[in-house]
């Protein structure tokens, strides 16, 4: 299958279509396929079915790999140099296609070292027959098809196209996830053609003296997304921006306010006086294209509640989550699951008294799929994300039934349990904890470094921080390691979904 074939068959799409593919996978189930398709290395191919997660979004669609429908012992033929599936594994995989509770199934194989990763005629024969199959049993799911290769010279390299209701779309991007979060573009793409930097001297030579030269570039075809544009989150964005990432997925629901210029970066006194005041995500694209005109920017009124949010994140190699809202960490803790998109959420809190502060936190947490969820660690109080999802009509209702349950001299906790506090926090915590997180963003995306913990809290007024490690383990009562990769067929087991009383979408800028 991996003759070079010179002549594109039209029935198959042009590379540079509008609409793509992005393929996530975890770092530690890309080790196990790559040592299961390089095992005949390198002169002989090798592949596997496999099932996978997926999301149709306006962009194309976000593919999740689950697990390998790994090949039996007589179902691929070893006689064979090239990737020959024989009929009853194409009958097992396609029995998965018909059984596999919303899951689609596809195909990954091997090309031999030299011979790149173009389809030959073959691979476009074995396609378009499992494409048809596949989509017929599973009453029209995707059907994903993966070529990879390894050499010593230039690594892994793939190419993929993804068949769904008639037509064919390329995959752009491959993203392992784990501790460290690696993207590949696709071979069959164009280089992207560099802008040269006006300046002699790079602007991010200091940091590629640290990091090394080859954090520029992956740091240039980054897309990170930022949840929350205020206290923690502009500075993050700010550091990045900085730090030369090239493309931003902002989302954030609220407009600026008086009180936010002391810890906003990016706002200004002159955006006080504006009629309306500006909306965040519009002042975070403004910054950024301030340091880097070159940068792509999404930027979303919303929130991560609203589909069409959810479409524009699914597509990024990390998230970093800056929203203050209980259901907010929620919905990035399942999203990191499901849809194998790792967070790194961090929070703030201050409290003081008498003209003294007593406590200056951050908690930091990172969000991936195989670590424990949030209601494993014990992080969320329900009462809270319920009071931030109910209507103002269902709020008046339960205080009113709390009222009248103290007059009867019932117990009032069945029927309002109080609002949630206020949050206290100030510019120069926020900007500490925005810009370190940001720092983490950088070393995970480049390999350079990871966070030391998967979840932790310090103190800034406490002598040696006051420093707390988070002890982790996943519940035996939780079902949070059951759906990983599952997109959008995990939608029945999730926790939080948006309320009918708000808005249906975000609010594209």
């Amino acid at each position: 299958m991996a003759t070079r074939r010179e002549i594109v068959d039209p029935e198959f799409p042009d590379m540079q279509d509008s609409e793509y593919c992005v393929v996530r996978i975890r770092r530690a189930d890309l080790a196990q396929l790559e040592k299961h398709l390089f095992q005949r290395y390198p002169y002989r191919e090798w592949g596997t079915f496999f099932r996978f997660g997926f999301r149709r979004t306006s962009w194309g669609i976000a593919i999740c790999f689950v697990d390998g429908l790994w090949p039996q012992a007589g179902e691929l033929d070893r006689q064979s140099d090239l990737t020959h599936f024989h009929e009853d594994y194409a009958r097992r995989a396609f029995h998965a296609a018909a059984n596999s509770e919303g899951l689609a199934v596809g195909v990954i194989h091997s090309h031999p070292v030299g011979c790149h990763v173009s389809p030959s005629e073959l691979d476009d024969d074995m396609d378009s027959y499992f494409g048809q199959e596949v989509s017929s049993f599973s009453n029209g799911n995707p059907y994903c098809s993966l070529i990879l290769e390894r050499s010593d010279r230039g690594g892994l390299t793939f190419s993929g196209r993804v068949f769904d209701r008639g037509r064919w779309l390329p995959v752009h991007a491959l993203i392992s996830v784990g501790q460290q979060v690696d993207r590949w573009q696709s071979n069959l793409l164009p280089i992207d053609e560099r802008i040269p930097e006006p300046y002699e001297e790079s602007t991010t030579d200091r940091l590629q003296a640290i990091m090394g030269a080859p954090s520029k570039e992956r740091l240039a075809k980054a897309v990170v997304g930022v949840i929350g544009c205020s206290g923690t989150g502009s500075p993050a964005i700010e550091v990045l921006a900085r730090a030369g990432v090239g493309e931003f997925i902002l989302l954030d629901p609220d407009k600026l306010s008086p009180s936010n210029l002391e810890r906003v970066h990016g706002s200004e006194y002159r955006h006080l006086q504006f009629e309306q005041m500006p909306f965040k995500v519009a002042l975070m694209r403004e910054l950024i294209l301030s340091i880097n005109p070159n940068a792509k920017i999404t930027a979303l009124a919303g929130n991560l509640l609203h589909a069409n949010a959810v479409d524009e994140v699914v597509r990024c190699d990390l998230i970093l989550g800056c929203t203050d809202s209980v259901h907010g960490r929620v919905a990035l803790d399942e999203l990191s699951r499901h849809y194998l998109v790792p967070v790194i959420d961090v929070g703030v809190v201050m409290d003081g008294s008498s003209g003294q502060v007593t406590e200056q936190l951050v908690n930091v947490s990172w969000f991936c799929p195989g670590e424990s969820c949030i209601f494993c660690r014990g992080a969320i109080n329900t009462d809270h994300m319920n009071y931030e999802l109910m209507s103002d009509a269902e709020r008046s209702t339960k205080e009113q039934a709390a009222a009248d349950a103290i007059l009867r001299g019932d117990e009032v906790d069945q029927y309002w349990k109080g609002r949630p506090p206020q949050l206290h926090t100030v510019g120069y915590l926020t900007t500490m904890a925005g810009s370190l997180m940001a720092g983490y963003v950088e070393g995970i995306l480049t390999g350079c470094f990871q966070m030391p913990h998967v979840e932790m809290q310090f103190d800034i007024g406490h002598p040696y921080f006051g420093f707390v490690e988070s002890p982790l383990r996943v519940r035996n009562d939780c079902n949070c390691q059951q759906h990983l990769g599952w997109a959008g067929a995990a939608t029945p087991f999730k926790n939080v979904s948006l309320p009918p009383h708000w808005s249906q979408r975000a609010v594209r800028l």
